[in-house]
């Protein structure tokens, strides 16, 4: 019984006499003491906070003394070692710590691929009451990111007035709607600064909203803008205008960092005719994954001006009104929001129609929005042939000249015309059935048939009148 108790006395004592080791501290008499600085190694934080392949990226510790810790102790080195344990960067000298302090340390190492990186950072602490080191460590796990060098490019045709106040006329790009207008490029006013005369409105004859976003990884330096115009074929038979282009820059832009963006006003200059502008930009990135810097374009494609006015014709009748003539009777509508000008009105080239000789167009001039106008025009149709009537329309907006193409039905050909017996009612002279064809008019409708154009609805809020001059 004396030696049962006298071996588990022995082994408690030797049960006590076994400390944990805490943070890294170092055995004393054969046995793991704990140290009197308690040191810890705080999260391990990034910058940039998603590094990619090949960027330099900064490590951010933070080293403490805790508040329980019974001496202070000042941090000789902090190191970071890779997954190999070679030391990829270290600080010496980082600084002194009383309980409860802590400091912070930067480490660099950059990734050479991409995924999942292992890091270990190591602190090294001297104990002021014993002069011991305590080295203490910590893992991280890096995600690292594939370089990927990309814009993207946005753009949005202005009116001039959007660049001015209704104050003084007073620049004021927040009338745009959005913020971080950065500076106007080209046209009469070069780049705005914001410095010098602020009262002074910015010069536009042709602004295009550019905002170039970096939707890539890596910052996108050396950032230019370029903008090329086409002419759009305004339907006159000026075929030569589609070849006129404009061209501008290139600008240069600040560089933008991945996730950042820029807008900038790109000004086309003065244009008389609506055009097709394609925006350019050209960018490089050093660390890329070709590596050599190579340039690299974002584009994106804009109709400058807007077409804001929509002409429109509505309430149309057809009369026959003898020998294969025929009257229009129509109105005119804008069912747009922009002003139309100058608009003038003519029966269009189609097969069986005579079109408008020129000189003998219907001036209706300017339209409001939602206003209307009455007018009339006669041509001679072919019944036979033609299934509807082009309605030429030609106006001005903001400038630029346009022309569009509306239709109204055609009369529809008589019976008795297909079968000769209409033929028979033509004649004045004894013209028969094939003098009738001869002349390239089947006449149809003699007791004024009504044709109804294809579009009857009326635009809602309009002041105008109908031809004959009463109200709608």
């Amino acid at each position: 019984m004396t030696l049962s108790t006298t071996r588990t006395t022995a082994a408690l004592l030797a049960a006590l006499l076994v400390l944990a080791t805490v943070g890294g501290a170092f055995a004393v008499g054969g046995a793991a003491a704990v140290p009197d600085a308690r040191i810890t190694v705080g999260e391990v934080g990034t910058s940039p906070s998603d590094p990619t392949v090949g960027e330099r990226t900064a490590l951010n510790v933070t080293v403490s003394n805790s508040g329980g810790s019974d001496a202070a102790a000042n941090v000789t080195e902090v190191r970071v070692r890779n997954a190999d344990g070679d030391v990829l960067d270290s600080v010496s000298g980082v600084g002194a710590l009383s309980a409860g302090d802590s400091l912070d340390a930067t480490l660099w190492t950059t990734f050479e691929e991409p995924g999942a990186e292992r890091l270990t950072v190591e602190a090294v602490a001297n104990q002021s009451t014993s002069g011991e080191l305590v080295t203490v460590s910590r893992d991280a796990v890096i995600e690292v990111l594939p370089t990927d060098v990309a814009l993207d490019l946005r753009t949005r045709a202005l009116d001039p007035e959007d660049l001015q106040s209704d104050d003084e006329g007073e620049a004021s790009t927040g009338d745009l709607g959005v913020g971080g207008i950065q500076g106007i490029f080209g046209g009469g006013g070069g780049l705005d600064t914001g410095e010098g005369d602020e009262s002074a409105p910015p010069v536009a004859d042709s602004p295009v909203e550019v905002t170039v976003v970096n939707t890539g990884t890596t910052t996108a330096d050396r950032v230019s803008l370029r903008a090329v115009g086409t002419a759009v074929d305004a339907g006159d038979g000026d075929s030569e205008a589609a070849t006129e282009t404009v061209s501008v820059g290139p600008f240069v832009v600040e560089d933008i960092a991945p996730g950042e963006e820029r807008r900038v006003i790109v000004d086309l200059g003065p244009l008389d005719r609506r055009s097709n502008v394609t925006v350019t930009a050209a960018f490089r990135a050093d660390t890329d994954d070709l590596g050599d810097g190579t340039d690299r374009a974002a584009t994106s494609t804009v109709t400058y001006p807007v077409r804001e006015a929509t002409p429109t014709v509505t309430d149309a009748t057809v009369r026959e009104v003898g020998d294969g003539a025929v009257v229009v009777d129509a109105n005119l509508g804008n069912a747009g929001s922009a002003e139309m000008t100058g608009a003038v009105v003519s029966v269009g080239d189609a097969p069986g129609v005579e079109p408008t000789p020129t000189g003998e167009e219907y001036f209706v001039g300017s339209l409001g929005a939602s206003d209307f106008v009455g007018f009339d025009l006669s041509t001679a149709v072919n019944a036979s042939v033609a299934d509807e009537i082009p309605i030429r329309v030609t106006y001005t907006e903001r400038g630029v000249r346009y022309t569009e193409t509306l239709t109204v039905a055609a009369p529809e050909p008589d019976d008795d015309a297909e079968s000769g017996g209409a033929l028979g009612r033509i004649g004045t002279g004894g013209v028969g059935a094939a003098g009738a064809v001869a002349s390239g008019l089947a006449l149809v409708g003699l007791a004024g048939a009504v044709g109804v154009a294809v579009r009857t609805g009326r635009i809602g809020g309009s002041t105008g009148r109908r031809r004959d001059g009463s109200a709608p």
